[in-house]
């Protein structure tokens, strides 16, 4: 049998309490989503288990961690790795850690897949130095983010960004260990210049539990606009709020959900206007049912920065999953496929976006299903996580062919 071995950031389902109560501050659940159903699809795809070797996606102690030591412990999928948790410390010994942990799990065996979830300076050094030793095992990594654009807070200090600068041209020096790339976007390609084969997925489906959609008679009567998400500046929340404020409608209310810096600037619209309701970061599980009772869910994340080009929003797929319109702007990174199910603004005047958002929640209750459950039907089929992934191991499969998109 085939050895496979992944290399992760996630949270084993075991851990998820521990680790939302000892977070300050911030959880990756996104990210925590996508990787469990990269997983399952690989599985599937290979008819086998993959072992997770793992680290667990938290801040530094004491900042944005209540632990100063992560102890190394198994689970039912693999191993969570151990590590000094200490600020400014765990960065400098994480990668050998990793490192140990991968030979150790490699030991007699020299041919085999590892797959790597980011292109961190700390995974990609650690993987270097395995492929160093084992040369004959092939390292496909999948990219959620460039190693410069993982962190797009408008509030970064100066040594901060200095500090990622240099991190991302470590992560970038340590990429030669890499045989195949998973990309978000075929733009990421060209700016990464890759001359290794590569395809390009943009996400994976949500699984949608069997939550009660908004009926007939609700429809009629209050209208919800909903994100959920990053709150940073650059995507755009606060023309969202803008757009809101221009609605004249008591039946109208926007519910916001997650982090960022723009937070202290929605709790002061949330104030001024008692229609704007601000509940932060919330369980996923919280967050993907509240989806479910919305009327519309929005990104106003507009086309106007370089990043855009970089990135698939996780957040559209997670949209469409839930069978509820999407209002959105044509991003570089979204694929054309998706217009047929994504409710677009023409420009990015905040008045085209306040008709919009009317325009969606004023529609008659059968065109509005309609549009939610075209957008659910196409990515449950087509962007599921075996669709998604066996595009991965068709790319794995066909190792004589590169620079060719599958």
């Amino acid at each position: 049998m085939l050895t496979i071995k992944f290399l992760t950031t996630l949270i084993p389902e075991e851990k998820y309490e521990e680790v939302c109560r000892k977070s300050i501050y911030n959880m990756q659940d996104a990210a925590n989503a996508l990787q469990w159903n990269l997983y399952e699809g690989l599985c599937k795809n290979y008819y086998q288990n993959i072992e997770i070797l793992n680290v667990l996606p938290i801040g530094s102690f004491p900042q944005y961690y209540k632990d100063a030591f992560i102890k190394k412990e198994k689970f039912n999928l693999g191993i969570n790795i151990g590590f000094c948790n200490i600020k400014l410390i765990r960065k400098q010994i994480l990668s050998n850690q990793i490192y140990k942990s991968l030979l150790e799990s490699f030991k007699n065996i020299n041919e085999g897949i590892l797959f790597v979830y980011t292109a961190s300076a700390v995974f990609m050094e650690a993987v270097n130095n395995l492929k160093k030793k084992k040369p004959k095992i092939k390292v496909c990594v999948i990219i959620a983010d460039l190693p410069e654009m993982n962190n797009l807070s408008s509030e970064k200090s100066i040594i901060q960004k200095i500090y990622e600068k240099y991190l991302a041209n470590k992560a970038y020096k340590n990429m030669k260990c890499i045989d195949y790339y998973v990309l978000l976007t075929k733009y990421m390609a060209d700016y990464l210049k890759i001359e290794k084969p590569f395809c390009v997925i943009e996400g994976i489906a949500t699984k949608v539990e069997k939550f009660e959609t908004k009926k007939d008679s609700k429809f009629e009567n209050q209208k919800v606009i909903m994100y959920t998400g990053t709150l940073h500046k650059k995507f755009g929340i606060l023309n969202l709020i803008k757009a809101f404020q221009k609605i004249e409608k008591d039946n109208y209310k926007l519910i916001i959900c997650g982090i960022g810096d723009s937070e202290k600037e929605i709790k002061k619209a949330s104030k001024l206007d008692n229609r704007i309701k601000f509940l932060g970061q919330l369980p996923r599980n919280e967050i993907l049912k509240l989806q479910s009772k919305a009327t519309v869910l929005v990104n106003p994340r507009q086309n106007n920065e370089e990043f855009t080009k970089y990135s698939f929003p996780s957040k559209t797929l997670e949209y469409l999953s839930s069978g509820i319109p999407v209002i959105a702007y044509k991003l570089d990174g979204i694929p054309d496929e998706y217009e047929k199910y994504l409710c677009y603004m023409k420009d990015d005047f905040i008045e085209t976006f306040t008709k919009k958002i009317i325009e969606i929640c004023e529609l008659d209750y059968e065109k509005w299903k309609e549009i939610g459950d075209k957008g659910k039907e196409f990515v449950l089929t087509q962007k599921n996580s075996v669709v998604q992934t066996k595009k991965i191991v068709d790319l794995l499969e066909r190792t004589n062919n590169k620079n060719i998109i599958y």
